[in-house]
């Protein structure tokens, strides 16, 4: 679907419970907000008179009501008392930090509001603006409209909107000023964000409304407006730089008819604003900058949008935050900020930042659906690239990937830890520590299951070879790939079946002649080469079925080869077949 097709399909009005933002704007935002929240709003008139003054303006311009013609929130109240000494010491980015840290949890998690750092919107802001060929070391301009859809209270805009006033210090500062409202907008569905965002940015001008004489000045533009991040717009964004919301969300049927391009199974807000960032573009320059989780490059919800992107516009650069805490709270997979554009790149940069900007590599652009192999450390750049290039997939040497039947708090009341009639153990993830089969103490309380459903014979019990794998790992974990064979013997000493809890994987083979035989798949599992091309492919410490499918593997002679092979001359054959080829 071409983005003129998309941005004339239906307007997304309300996402259900998580994700709605039509409920948040027809709200009374302020009177609503926990009352650390209406502090912070509270304090920003004097917030604002304090940084008017210190740029040398008096009067009527220290009064934000009068120097911006931007209302604050109703229900926000005027009266509250506060001790504001520590609010006037804060930057713009942490104002807006010091809002969305004040409201509730509960407000935070229903509409996936998250702050962006300065360190993170100033390196979005970097990457973007390489993209968009603006280079580095020389402020220039802004080459047309950026657009911030879920801009909050303007963090992600503040680097773009600094970095054209300064491009502009010696212009006519009031041609500047009215300039701004067509290269700067902000979205968002929280009026009292919103409001926020306007002060914060216009504060940045203050400095240029200080050169400009007396009777030129006007107020000064708003940026920001309250509306829905997801409707379609009518002018294209030169680029979109953005911290979308997150959260499954559920679909009216016009709704997943508009995104039915770039959806695959349920629907989760950051990759509705991801598409709808795409229908925003400039068709032949446009550059997205995002601050997402990676579940986008390699789960399998996301195929269709790594198909559509991958497409019309190819990531740029990624860079990947090493310290996690405080972008997605509570959440136990990687962000990285992410680039794509119009024009065409053969090459995708990689990078980290975990408190400075450092190198990884370059490797071959992503395309497809299939999971992206993006390395996250520089030992894991060549891996990379020679995965990238194998013929085969796990899938393709004869295998399928499914996750253990027993959801174990659905059973809780049939689990017990003791055998008996029609009771079969269970094997856990913890069992597969080490690689070795074992009954982990932990779960010997809940280690046999008692067969009641007429379907549990045939779909919860195993009685064949398997190689199993951990579904779910540490985030501190040595290891990603946990995998150990389950051998006829070792069903045997279980009793004869087992029956595989949820957080473990279970290969099957799909031939009787698999390219890959059970004991060998599973010391391939285990080598730490494979492991590699795991932590290259998923950013989540959970492995999921899919994403083992896809696991790249060589070519079947390579594969025969590793048949004959055992303990250390696997390793160095494995090692050996993931270095890419001399060019």
């Amino acid at each position: 679907m071409t983005a003129t097709a998309m941005r004339a399909g239906p307007i997304a009005r309300d996402l259900g419970p998580r994700g709605s933002r039509a409920e948040v704007a027809g709200a009374d935002p302020a009177a609503g907000l926990p009352s650390a929240a209406r502090q912070v709003l509270a304090a920003v008139p004097l917030w604002w008179a304090a940084r008017a003054e210190a740029t040398g303006l008096s009067g009527r311009w220290l009064d934000v009501h009068q120097a911006l013609e931007s209302e604050p929130p109703d229900g926000l109240d005027a009266s509250v008392t506060l001790d504001s000494s520590a609010t006037l010491a804060l930057s713009g980015y942490d104002l807006g930090a010091a809002y969305v840290a004040a409201l509730s949890p509960q407000i935070r998690a229903r509409h996936g509001r998250h702050y962006t750092p300065e360190l993170m919107a100033k390196e979005l802001w970097a990457i973007t603006s390489r993209a968009l060929g603006l280079g580095c070391g020389v402020a220039q301009p802004l080459p047309g409209l950026i657009r911030d859809p879920a801009c909050g209270a303007g963090a992600l805009l503040l680097p773009a909107l600094d970095a054209h006033l300064a491009a502009l210090r010696h212009g006519d500062p009031q041609v500047t000023l009215t300039g701004l409202p067509h290269l700067i907008e902000g979205i968002d569905a929280d009026p009292a964000a919103v409001w926020l965002a306007n002060i914060v940015l216009a504060a940045q001008m203050l400095s240029l409304l200080a050169t400009t004489p007396i009777r030129q000045r006007r107020p000064l533009p708003v940026l920001a407006r309250v509306g829905d991040g997801l409707q379609p717009n009518q002018i294209p964004a030169r680029a979109v730089v953005m911290n979308p919301p997150y959260g499954r969300v559920r679909l009216s049927p016009q709704e997943r008819e508009r995104f039915a391009a770039t959806l695959y199974g349920h629907a989760n807000l950051y990759g509705l604003f991801l598409a709808a960032a795409l229908e925003d573009l400039d068709e032949q320059r446009g550059v997205l900058g995002a601050v997402v989780p990676t579940s986008f490059t390699a789960g399998l919800y996301f195929r269709n949008l790594r198909a559509v992107i991958a497409k019309t516009a190819p990531l740029r650069e990624a860079v990947f935050v090493v310290e996690r805490g405080g972008v997605f709270a509570g959440v136990l997979q990687e962000t990285c900020l992410a680039v794509f554009s119009r024009r065409r790149s053969q090459n995708t940069t990689i990078g980290n930042l975990n408190g400075s900007r450092t190198s990884v590599a370059r490797v071959k652009s992503p395309h497809g659906e299939g999971p992206w192999l993006l390395p996250r450390r520089c030992d894991d750049a060549s891996v990379a690239a020679a995965a990238i290039a194998m013929p085969l997939t796990l899938a393709r040497a004869g295998w399928r990937a499914s996750t253990g039947p027993l959801v174990w708090n659905r059973r809780r009341a049939d689990l017990c830890s003791r055998p008996g009639p029609h009771r079969v153990p269970v094997l856990w993830a913890a069992d597969l520590d080490g690689g070795v089969l074992h009954r982990d103490a932990i779960r010997n309380h809940l280690r046999y299951l008692k067969l009641r459903e007429p379907s549990d014979p045939t779909v919860m019990v195993l009685t064949e070879p398997a190689v199993l794998v951990q579904r779910t790992t540490a985030p501190e974990q040595a290891r990603r790939l946990v995998a150990c064979e389950l051998t006829t013997t070792l069903i045997e000493q279980w009793g004869g079946a087992v029956i595989v809890e949820n957080h473990v994987n279970v290969l099957r083979p799909t031939t009787v002649s698999p390219l890959l035989t059970h004991g060998t798949l599973a010391r391939v599992l285990a080598t730490e080469t494979l492991d590699k091309v795991m932590r290259c492919m998923s950013g989540s410490v959970a492995v999921s079925a899919y994403e083992l499918e896809a696991l790249p593997f060589p070519s079947r002679d390579v594969l025969c080869l590793w048949e004959m092979l055992r303990g250390e001359s696997l390793e160095l054959a494995v090692t050996a077949a993931y270095r890419p080829e001399p060019r």
